[in-house]
């Protein structure tokens, strides 16, 4: 049995159907039971919260791997540890961790680090994912988009080659159900490198109407950030993201999806295309 954690989340609710399609036997944890509703009958769902010791006890038992994601929201990382923890009492065979390919000395990258410092210590075996900018974080963007046909990027004219997380989950699949992963770190990123301007032409076309980019800089996106309750440790290590990616240091892509999946990483132009409602259309 696989836990899945994070499963009503971007990579967790694509993950979910493609381990069910491999024919897996799953677990998800929940504390909101009607956000899996549409899972009843299909997966073990366990109605509870992972900073709760019980909890994670019950989550743990009978499990062989794990689904990782992390509460990038908790900074001491107290339930992911003793998430670890209990994984390697009850001889969880596999971990597999969405990480971070951002700097690991400070902020984001950092605690991943740590996160994965700690699975390393447990004695579980490991597979970590350090996926690139995600597609899906243009969904924020859909506010502005619809309230003044605008958006604002504190990215500048940098390029980034944006990852779906249908590419993600279909990675983390392929590292649950396949021990040749083992060990394995995979920097994932998505096929074409495009600009924020490039993504905005490319969802004007797209909804339909037109959209202006407003560049603000990574201060004061940080600043809006943190009164909208955004951590410290979020507020600083995306900062930092953002003024890298203006300096043009993070234009990396790579084929590990087609690699690892046999697959081409999904475009963006079809990433909008499947949530132009989202985005106003």
């Amino acid at each position: 049995m696989i836990l899945v954690t994070g499963a009503t989340g971007n990579i967790g609710r694509q993950l979910v159907p493609q381990l069910l399609a491999k024919g897996e036997t799953l677990r998800v944890v929940t504390r909101d039971a009607a956000k899996v509703a549409h899972l009843n009958g299909k997966v073990d769902v366990l109605i509870g919260d992972l900073k709760d010791t019980d909890t994670v006890k019950r989550a743990v038992a009978g499990v062989d791997r794990v689904f990782l994601i992390g509460l990038i929201a908790d900074a001491t990382q107290s339930a992911d540890r003793a998430l670890i923890a209990e994984s390697a009492r009850q001889g969880v065979k596999r971990i597999v961790k969405i990480s971070a390919g951002s700097d690991g000395t400070r902020g984001i990258g950092k605690v991943h680090r740590d996160w994965e410092e700690s699975i390393k210590q447990s004695g579980v075996p490991w597979t970590f994912l350090r996926p690139g900018m995600f597609m899906s974080n243009t969904l924020g963007w859909a506010g502005t988009i619809k309230s003044q046909g605008a958006v604002f990027s504190p990215f500048g004219d940098g390029k980034m080659a944006m990852i779906a997380p249908r590419d993600i989950a279909a990675v983390a699949a392929a590292a649950l159900t396949d021990a040749k992963h083992e060990g394995r770190i995979y920097d994932l990123f998505g096929a074409e490198l495009l600009t924020v301007a490039q993504q905005v032409e490319i969802l004007s076309r797209v909804v339909g109407k037109p959209i202006k980019l407003v560049d603000i800089t990574p201060d004061a996106a940080g600043e809006r950030l943190r009164a909208m309750g955004g951590s410290d440790t979020l507020v600083q290590g995306l900062v930092a993201l953002w003024t890298q990616v203006r300096a043009g240091q993070v234009a990396i892509r790579n084929d590990e999806v087609e690699r690892i999946t046999g697959h081409k990483a999904q475009n963006f132009e079809t990433f909008a295309t499947e949530h132009k409602a989202a985005f106003g259309a």
